[in-house]
């Protein structure tokens, strides 16, 4: 299977490097902390963004997710799909707006306008920013010296959504509708986050890493020296050495909702555990963010690929299903789980469409790997009757020699056993 898988990046060019995190989770909950009254802390806690007041005890790791971004199957748009598709091992995943939703807990749907009217008439913008173009960092700063009690909670709110939620580089401007959105608080906690979360968290995938070249030109537009694709400077096109050997390269930024790509790649490879990267603290949290916690171990591309992402073998990826429990919360917008079973009909009449067709041999595989899993469970039964059986047999056996031992003594003096007794 992963032999016929085309990569956008040829395995042989793999390579390390440093992603920056655009989901400033650490920074922004510690202001976020440190500004609000306890009141307005459980006040935030009952909002839509509640449920991840604590993800900061998440460490991000950008080695696993440019792993597995290196392992983005070629041949994809990214407006028309359900979700990126990645090789990992030989079986092929897809990344969807379904298991965005449940491991995020964040609403989808459809995205209303939001009507901004003229900049003039935005409240908040009016009162606490000066200029126009309201970067990240001005919000930051509003923030912080913002006095007034309602407005503290309602930047707190948007400030979170932008940095966090978004992942939105600190230098660029926020989307200035939200200030307006945030005026109606049951607005903003209805507003489908998720929906504006995954397009960019899955935007930001499909842009990078740009492939790297060792071309360099110098036409108009273009910075001297710099790289043909990703701009990265000829000093660097050689990369540097990684502490533990491998080749590094220019970084990239991820945006987005950055924490829920990697806590995907937890669930779906559940193995990631044995390498001591990260560990399940509660099994049965929803949002299944919640499940998760990283160790202080840092991941190394060299064990990653050989043990996950470059394996010539089954690496047992578990696909993501919700439980009843899951499609009862308020997040949850579909009306039932994925099909557990995919009949005939929906396998392609032409292999021409590769795309479709790993879908359904990535759903198969998975509903194997159930499969076998439950046939596992049997077999231990077995196995533990079976050395039930061998304990109880153990007993038996002399006992048996033991009642043959009594007999022995009700032997009349002739020699003869009595007629009563049956050996």
């Amino acid at each position: 299977m992963g032999s016929n898988v085309q990569l956008v990046w040829p395995e042989s060019e793999a390579y390390a490097s440093r992603v920056n995190n655009c989901s400033h989770a650490n920074s922004t909950l510690a202001a976020i902390r440190a500004k609000l009254s306890a009141e307005q802390l459980e006040q935030f806690k009952t909002s839509c963004f509640g449920h991840l007041l604590n993800i900061d005890k998440i460490q991000f790791s950008g080695q696993i997710v440019h792993g597995v971004v290196l392992r983005r199957v070629a041949g994809q748009g990214v407006k028309d799909l359900d979700g990126l598709s990645f090789l990992i091992g030989c079986d092929v995943a897809q990344f969807t707006r379904q298991d965005f939703c449940l491991i995020s807990g964040l609403r989808f749907g459809e995205v209303p306008e939001v009507s901004s009217g003229e900049s003039a008439e935005i409240r908040l913008q009016k009162r606490y920013f000066i200029d126009e173009g309201i970067t990240c960092n001005a919000l930051e700063e509003a923030f912080m010296r913002c006095k007034e009690r309602d407005d503290v909670y309602k930047l707190a709110l948007v400030y979170f959504a932008e940095l966090v939620v978004l992942g939105r580089d600190k230098h660029l401007n926020i989307n200035v509708n939200y200030l307006t959105l945030v005026e109606d608080l049951d607005a903003f906690n209805r507003y489908p986050w998720g929906s504006v979360s995954f397009d960019k968290t899955q935007d930001s995938l499909f842009s990078a890493p740009t492939k790297y070249t060792k071309s360099f030109e110098n036409e108009e537009g273009r910075e001297k020296g710099k790289s043909k694709v990703t701009g990265t400077s000829r000093k660097n096109e050689k990369g540097k050495k990684h502490k533990h050997g491998e080749v590094q390269r220019g970084g990239w930024s991820f945006k987005g909702f950055t924490y829920a790509f990697q806590i995907w790649v937890y669930e779906l490879i559940p193995r990631m555990v044995d390498l001591n990267y990260c560990k399940v603290v509660d099994p049965t949290a929803v949002p299944r963010i919640l499940r998760w916690r990283t160790t202080t171990s840092m991941p190394e591309m060299r064990k990653l690929n050989n043990y996950f992402f470059q394996s010539k073998e089954s690496v047992q990826l578990r696909a993501l299903h919700p439980s009843e429990e899951e499609m009862r919360q308020s997040y949850w917008s579909w009306p039932q789980d994925r099909p557990a079973v995919v009949s005939a009909e929906s396998i392609p009449s032409s292999c021409a469409d590769l795309d479709e067709l790993n879908k359904l041999v990535s759903l198969l595989r998975s509903e194997l790997f159930q499969v076998k899993r439950e046939n596992d469970v049997l077999e231990l039964k077995v196995i533990r009757m079976e050395k039930l059986l061998d304990h109880c047999l153990e007993y038996i056996e002399p006992l048996q020699m033991h009642l043959r031992d009594q007999q022995l003594t009700l032997f009349d003096v002739d020699g003869k056993v009595p007629s009563q007794i049956v050996l």
